[in-house]
């Protein structure tokens, strides 16, 4: 039964016509679950659709889930891992603070600090780049900025 999701999973992801957002993110879960090179698309996807999802818990549980498996991805397998999961934290901590949790908030925040390079992934070809295209990096400096000042 798990050959045959894994089967249709991949006929999805493949097919000429391309997944609605929803099923994309079906398929990348169906797969990451056995062949963890599926889940930088998984990421991926995930962070698209939080952006295109209202409902705030909803979102909140999309970031929660793209932080999850951002954190799985081998850096030396695939050299977006860290960017991947700095826009994740970015998701993650936004939504935080939009469910009045800024503690969990702050802390996500601090962890983009601590792993925050210049030159954030901007490739054209990059999904989440292309999902975050009216949005600018992180605001590190500021961040750290704030910190620093008593």
């Amino acid at each position: 039964m798990l050959i045959e999701l894994e089967l249709i999973a991949r006929n999805v992801l493949l097919s000429s016509a391309g997944p609605d957002l929803v099923t994309e993110v079906w398929a990348c879960r169906t797969l990451a679950a056995r062949t963890p090179g599926y889940r930088t698309r998984l990421v991926s996807a995930l962070l698209r659709l939080e952006r295109g999802t209202h409902e705030p818990a909803a979102r909140l549980r999309l970031a929660e889930e793209a932080v999850a498996n951002a954190r799985q991805i081998d850096p030396v397998q695939d050299h977006h891992a860290t960017d991947l999961l700095i826009w994740a934290l970015h998701a993650l901590q936004h939504n935080l603070f939009a469910a009045d949790r800024a503690a969990e908030g702050l802390a996500a925040r601090q962890e983009i600090l601590a792993r925050f390079h210049p030159g954030l992934h901007v490739a054209r070809g990059c999904p989440v780049t292309v999902c975050y295209a009216d949005k600018e990096p992180p605001p590190v400096a500021a961040w750290a900025e704030t910190i620093a000042a008593p």
